[in-house]
């Protein structure tokens, strides 16, 4: 495959391409970095995969690390990572956050080059660049501790070396990938039958290769357990035991599926998914001129659909199966990134289209795109606000119960905890809490809870016995001190 200049077809001079390398790394990279160092993780799974990370570091600095240990809920390669440089550095937290910003920024620059290649034209190169670089959403998953976009920029990355055709480059990159989320593992079929059909061969040390991921994953569930299955046992415990709370999602009703496509919709992009379904038709009658179809362009394009197909299919069939009950917008961040080369293709390639057609879907998609980013920005505000409510209350208890030992909160918001910056033995949550009002409140006594952090939410003890409290009714045992805007109060107790 010949491999064309992937920043520039005219190729300019070194220092002209390192000047927009370097724009391109800050323009990316600025923002990831600020929102890894001054947004809290999302509430729910980045604390997760944080407490992971802190276990995995403090067996490897204690030398008692064992490969059985990498066994959990959560794939292990990004927790273990963070776990190694945290043992150097310190600092999980950061190191977690600061990694998946690095990879965020990886993933712009990806998009990028894959772009130039697939359409050899800055312009529209530098507009996916832009359209992933100032994503709203995009930027704030890369300030997460968490493996999704990780994960993404392993997938750009493998990609891109499918295009340069280094299929066991990228192969090694789908088995890291697979140690990361269970998504790659589709890949582990698609790259062999994807080199057959564009070099009518295939590598068996690429399949190799990739193979290993799930075939290490089963040997660590099994030297973890002694059972190699262990971990799809692992995992429908937890969907039977979610669907059993949350029997809503047992069955789809129109409005669920209609909710959870919006979703995919809104994370994934309405433009990138249209110009994907353009995409299959342009294909086909791109097929019939054989000057075409071995072209770098056309099997670039190729791998590029192949690559966001079987993610999309992936996504849906689980969905579809209830294997995951729900669609998040994280989960559709890979999807986004992986249809933006595509996206700028179908805008270069409709150019050759009647100048009506080419220029009312070109506005579209623009329009659609910029409707993204509307809509994810003030969800951004929105969450910025609710983070800056929460720093009221975490402020208040930091001030209030710093040097005093003894005293405890009860406190089931991961952010409140982490921004009070008080130990994590100080606070108590609904997870060993008793269900009887009776005895939560001998609980609370016992365990000398001062400060009561009321918020409404699932499985929280608060909620399901002190129900009066969200209307700001007190009585005896609780008197209110402070409350925001975003349902969050902080009660004293005084019993």
């Amino acid at each position: 495959m010949n491999d064309p200049d992937l920043i520039s077809p005219r190729r300019p001079g070194i220092s002209a391409r390192y000047a927009l390398s370097i724009a391109l790394l800050l323009g990316a990279g600025i923002p990831r970095i600020l929102a890894a160092f001054f947004l809290p993780n999302e509430e729910g799974d980045p604390y997760s995969y944080l407490q992971a990370i802190e276990i995995m570091r403090a067996s490897i600095a204690g030398g008692t690390f064992t490969l059985s240990e990498l066994f959990g809920f959560w794939l292990p390669l990004y927790q273990f990572i963070c776990a190694l440089i945290s043992v150097v550095v310190g600092h999980p937290l950061y190191v977690a956050k600061v990694l998946s910003a690095l990879c965020g920024t990886g993933v712009c620059i990806l998009v990028f080059v894959i772009s130039m290649h697939l359409t050899a034209n800055r312009m529209l190169s530098l507009l996916a660049f832009g359209l992933i670089a100032l994503n709203p959403i995009h930027i704030m998953y890369s300030a997460f501790s968490m493996s999704d976009v990780p994960h993404a920029c392993l997938l750009l990355g493998s990609l891109y070396f499918v295009i340069r055709d280094r299929w066991v480059l990228a192969a090694s990159l789908v088995a890291m990938g697979g140690l990361m989320r269970a998504e790659s593992w589709l890949l582990i079929a698609v790259l062999p039958a994807l080199q057959f059909f564009l070099h009518r061969r295939v590598s068996v040390v690429a399949f190799l290769v990739a193979l290993s991921a799930p075939l290490l994953w089963i040997y660590i569930s099994w030297s973890a357990t002694g059972n190699a299955l262990e971990y799809f046992n692992v995992r429908y415990d937890y969907i039977q035991e979610l669907l059993s709370e949350n029997p809503g999602l047992a069955y789809f009703s129109l409005s669920h599926v209609l909710t959870d496509l919006r979703t995919l919709f809104y994370s994934g992009g309405p433009a990138v998914m249209i110009a994907c379904f353009i995409l299959g038709p342009l294909l086909v009658k791109r097929a019939g001129h054989p000057t075409n179809h071995r072209s770098s362009e056309s099997s670039g394009v190729v791998a590029t659909a192949s690559y966001f197909f079987s993610c999309l299919g992936f996504l849906l069939f689980a969905y579809f199966t209830k294997n995951q009950p729900a669609i998040f917008a994280r989960y559709c961040l890979v999807l986004f990134a992986l249809g933006l080369p595509i996206l700028a293709w179908i805008l270069l390639a409709t150019r050759a289209w009647s100048r009506s057609w080419s220029r009312g879907l070109s506005v579209l998609l623009v329009a659609l795109c910029l409707w993204q980013f509307v809509f994810q920005l003030r969800d951004g505000v929105f969450f910025i606000n609710n983070v800056s409510q929460k720093r009221l209350v975490a402020k208040y208890l930091k001030d209030k119960l710093l040097g005093r030992s003894s005293v405890k909160v009860f406190c089931d918001d991961d952010t409140v905890k982490v921004l009070a910056g008080l130990p994590a033995d100080r606070f108590v949550t609904s997870s060993n809490s008793p269900r009887d009002s009776n005895l939560f409140l001998e609980y609370l006594k016992k365990n000398r809870v001062e400060y009561f952090v009321y918020e409404k939410r699932e499985r929280s003890s608060a909620v399901s016995l002190f129900q009066d409290l969200g209307e700001e009714k007190t009585d005896d045992l609780f008197q209110l001190v402070a409350t925001t805007n975003i349902d969050i109060r902080l009660y004293r107790t005084v019993f």
